[in-house]
């Protein structure tokens, strides 16, 4: 009896955790328009060396980490060049990963390596998206 209870202590939570993870945003096309359209702007801006346009686009969490668009600049083109002067780009699939939207961009970055860039994006209480994080993986294929 005491296995039942604990066990059902656990799975309910668990449900919960699931359901809201699951179901917590249902992307329409309008959606995903916006989020490519984010990512495509922000990317423009860091062509044309507008770090200020480019900081426009992030979250208020990324903003809190690099307080200022001069310090976010310094952060992408120290660590990101992928993203701050891509070669290639090609938009893929926008997917929630942990219940978050997530939006894959293939790049090639200024020394031809292929790198896939994945966008966590994080939708304003005006509805308006920003860009919340973005990690740099090894592309899985050299067909961008």
């Amino acid at each position: 009896m005491l296995t039942t209870k604990i066990v059902k202590g656990l799975v309910l939570p668990f449900l919960v955790v699931l359901l809201i993870s699951t179901s917590a945003f249902s992307l329409t096309d309008e959606d995903e328009q916006e989020i490519i359209s984010v990512v495509s702007q922000q990317l423009q801006a860091f062509q044309n060396d507008d770090f200020e346009k480019a900081y426009s686009f992030a979250s208020p969490i990324i903003k809190k980490i690099f307080p200022s668009p001069k310090v976010f600049g310094e952060m992408v083109v120290g660590q990101y060049q992928a993203v701050y002067r891509p070669k290639s780009v090609n938009f893929g699939k926008i997917s929630l990963r942990n219940g978050v939207p997530s939006l894959e961009v293939y790049l090639v970055d200024p020394e031809g390596e292929f790198v896939t860039a994945i966008y966590s994006m994080q939708q304003q209480e005006d509805g308006e998206w920003l860009i919340n994080g973005c990690y740099l993986t090894q592309a899985e294929s050299n067909e961008i």
